[in-house]
């Protein structure tokens, strides 16, 4: 990759990137690759940081249950800015920092949606896991072709990564006030994704970002993955300076904006967040991630 963005950037200014002391990165589409697994060359990336002295963390919209399967599989534990910074947890699960949405808020969200609702998936994250409201057959389409990472499963495989959702309706759900961090907004028909856009934002309290064209992802208001990240760093004693953040999605921009030391966006990321990253690396299924690591690694030596 050339340009004013290209990896080259990190190479040439060996002063800026010495003073990296963490790296933190969105999962999918970012460090995950298209298989939502984290490539060899990818883990072994991680594996260079921690011996160079170089803390690890993600930052995801993903629940903490969602996040730890593909990182224990590649032997990683380490801290986690959950649900676009609705939660901090340390790789154990332990809670270090959380903002939730009301029951009232929740009622908001879901009747800004309400003209859509037989058409879309209402995921709430929650405390105590992940609700689904909609339509069944809609949610076992939906996750099956774009959640659930494409790989030979059984039926009794497939049926307990959908056991792991509990369905309910509206009334349900609301009737008991649980810890809610997180209300996703889920169709394949994108076009439905942009009309809910204005409904949504305009509840009022909240923070609306997309990970995919496929949905909206809705938290607190003092949750995103910018504020998520800027917290975990001055609560870990650093400065923004000595960070490095990687990102692909809508829901990257506010971390990716903060005047860091590196910024990255990868390759397979859209327009508006390239924009504001201060380098573009490699996509995803390109292990973009190790792509760039490598470089600041080599550029600290």
């Amino acid at each position: 990759m050339t340009g004013q963005k290209s990896l080259e950037r990190i190479a040439q200014d060996k002063d800026r990137s010495r003073r990296i002391r963490l790296v933190a990165t969105d999962m999918d589409g970012s460090f995950l690759d298209g298989s939502g697994r984290v490539s060899e060359r990818n883990a072994r990336a991680v594996k260079g940081l921690l011996q160079a002295g170089i803390k690890f963390a993600v930052c995801t919209g993903r629940s903490f249950r969602e996040a730890k399967g593909p990182l224990l599989e590649a032997g990683i534990c380490c801290d986690m800015i959950a649900m676009n910074g609705a939660a901090v947890l340390d790789g154990s699960g332990g809670v270090k920092r959380e903002y939730v949405l009301a029951r009232e808020k929740l009622g908001e969200i879901l009747d800004a949606v309400e003209p859509w609702k037989d058409r879309l998936i209402v995921q709430m994250v929650t405390g105590e896991g992940e609700y689904i409201l909609a339509e069944e057959t809609l949610f076992r389409h939906f996750f099956s072709t774009r959640i659930f990472p494409e790989r030979e499963r059984s039926p009794e495989e497939e049926e307990a990564l959908f056991q792991a959702y509990r369905r309910v309706d509206r009334e349900e759900f609301l009737k008991k006030d649980r810890k809610c961090f997180k209300a996703v907004t889920l169709s394949e028909d994108t076009q439905l994704i942009k009309d809910i856009k204005g409904p949504l934002t305009a509840v009022g309290g909240v923070c609306v970002a997309a990970s995919f064209p496929t949905n909206w992802e809705v938290t607190h208001e003092k949750a995103s993955k910018g504020a998520g990240l800027k917290a975990y760093i001055e609560e870990s004693g650093l400065k923004l300076w000595e960070v490095m953040a990687f990102g692909d999605g809508d829901n990257d921009r506010t971390m990716l904006s903060l005047p860091l030391g590196w910024s990255v966006a990868m390759g397979n990321g859209g327009e508006y967040l390239k924009e504001a990253a201060q380098v573009i690396t490699g996509a995803n299924t390109e292990d973009g991630f190790a792509q760039a690591v490598e470089v600041l690694l080599a550029g600290r030596k």
